[in-house]
């Protein structure tokens, strides 16, 4: 070889650099989802639907047992079963829900503050068709607070709502 000659310089790839950055990505995105996915899937566990369905049917019940013995009242006397439905409401306002279960939580919140206003109108001598209006509206609430509940005990763990 000359000293005069000036050897060939030599070209580095950059393939390689490329190729690991969208391995990294790659591996950021699935891991990323799969959290999610995880983090879905185990807010709506059987065991806490379960439990969760176990209150909010409870609460249910209590208020109901109320709401019967109230249809017996007069416009007067309807104001302590009224006192007791807004404490039951407020009790199950309070329930703490999976995220799957939140739909069907507010239906049953809707259906009691409706009732509550139903109780409310006949309270204030309104007309039947605003009371009988309202308990429709009521019932339209428990029957959908009903469907979701069936729906999520049936998809859970893997509800996404």
């Amino acid at each position: 070889m000359s000293t005069t000659e000036i050897p060939a310089t030599v070209q580095k790839s950059r393939r390689f650099p490329f190729l690991v950055s969208v391995f990294i990505v790659l591996f950021i995105v699935i891991t990323a989802g799969a959290y999610t996915w995880y983090s879905l899937s185990s807010s709506c566990e059987v065991d806490a639907v379960e439990e969760v369905s176990t209150i909010l049917i409870s609460q249910v019940k209590m208020y109901d047992n109320v709401y019967q013995s109230a249809t017996a009242a007069t416009q007067t006397s309807v104001v302590v079963p009224l006192a007791v439905l807004q404490q039951i409401l407020m009790d199950t306002q309070q329930v703490a829900v999976p995220a799957c279960m939140q739909t069907a939580k507010t239906e049953l919140i809707n259906y009691m503050k409706t009732v509550i206003r139903a109780f409310m109108a006949y309270s204030a001598q309104e007309a039947n068709t605003v009371v009988r209006g309202l308990i429709e509206q009521s019932e339209t609430h428990y029957a959908n607070f009903s469907t979701e509940l069936k729906e999520v005990k049936k998809c859970a763990p893997y509800c996404i709502r």
